[in-house]
């Protein structure tokens, strides 16, 4: 009888491991100034779901925005097909003072930094990723949940690298 109910207990356990695997886990990582880390593994599905959490003022927020540019996406999304299938390059750069901007194409990202005396920021936009985006936006589908969706096909990429000149230092990965 234990060994049945250890079987089954087993089985379970690999059974969740298996979903959180096929839909991706998005790892926060944040260190403090002080040395303390902080690792929370967050698998997609769980994001996915706090996501339909989200306020509907929030959410209707977003539909407002998309509907202002909603004339302009197909042509951001042919500019972004053919940023996609160019080289790696440099695509923007712009200096105030001592704040940087840099927007590169790198491999199948789009890499924006920012970089000023309080805080250096790096993002990573896979190429696929903002295409479904502005393809569901066009078609009316952008919801929190559709979004966190999209991640899944986002695999292995570091999203997020913010560093506060203060010490303190956040980077979110999705595996």
């Amino acid at each position: 009888m234990r060994r049945r109910v250890g079987a089954v207990l087993a089985s379970i356990s690999v059974a969740l491991g298996a979903v959180v695997a096929v839909t991706g886990v998005m790892v926060v990582d944040v260190t403090k100034a002080d040395g303390t880390r902080v690792v929370v593994p967050v698998p997609l599905l769980l994001a996915q779901a706090a996501a339909r959490f989200v306020p509907p003022t929030a959410a209707a927020e977003v539909e407002r925005q998309v509907a202002r540019v909603r004339r302009y996406l197909p042509a951001a999304e042919e500019a972004l097909a053919a940023m996609a299938d160019s080289p790696d390059c440099e695509l923007a750069s712009v200096d105030q003072g001592d704040e940087h901007l840099r927007v590169h194409k790198v491999g199948e990202s789009l890499n924006i930094r920012v970089d000023n005396p309080r805080e250096k920021a790096e993002l990573n936009v896979p190429f696929d990723l903002a295409q479904r985006a502005l393809r569901e936006a066009r078609d009316g589908r952008v919801s929190p949940p559709d979004l966190v969706r999209m991640l899944r096909h986002s695999r292995l990429t570091r999203l997020v690298d913010f560093h506060h000149n203060g010490g303190d230092h956040v980077r979110i990965k999705i595996w």
